[in-house]
């Protein structure tokens, strides 16, 4: 099963028991089909980089959980239909590994072209060294 993060930005203005609610939903949503939640962390209520429906806070969640795929698009009807939350946005961690690791290997491979060609400049004897 794939590793997926779920950030979500709830309203600050619904109650403890709708915020509670709401997610105790999208955590049975994840975890119906046998799918498991890794890790929650709740940053609380922070002020957002820029309005969202007027409002200048909201409460901060971060899950990750390892699901199968169907679980998507149920999570991605009740994130969009929910009245408690503004934003939300789910990555799918290994997709997003796997890219990462492409990058430094490039990266990599590129920094020892360029130490390989410094080496062989370096090893050159210079025309004034042999006159």
């Amino acid at each position: 099963m794939p590793l997926y993060e779920l950030g979500l930005i709830l309203d600050p203005e619904t109650s403890p028991e709708d915020e509670a609610a709401a997610l105790a939903r999208i955590e049975e949503i994840v975890t119906k089909d046998g799918g498991e939640i890794v890790n929650k962390d709740a940053w609380g209520r922070r002020k957002l980089a820029y309005p969202i429906k007027k409002k200048t806070m909201g409460i901060y969640h971060f899950w990750r959980f390892n699901a199968e795929g169907t679980v998507q698009e149920p999570l991605a009807f009740e994130l969009r239909t929910s009245d408690v939350v503004m934003r939300s946005l789910v990555l799918n961690l290994d997709r997003e590994l796997v890219r990462k690791r492409k990058i430094e290997r490039q990266l990599k491979a590129k920094a020892a072209k360029k130490a390989a060609k410094a080496a062989v400049t370096a090893d050159e004897p210079s025309e004034e060294a042999e006159a």
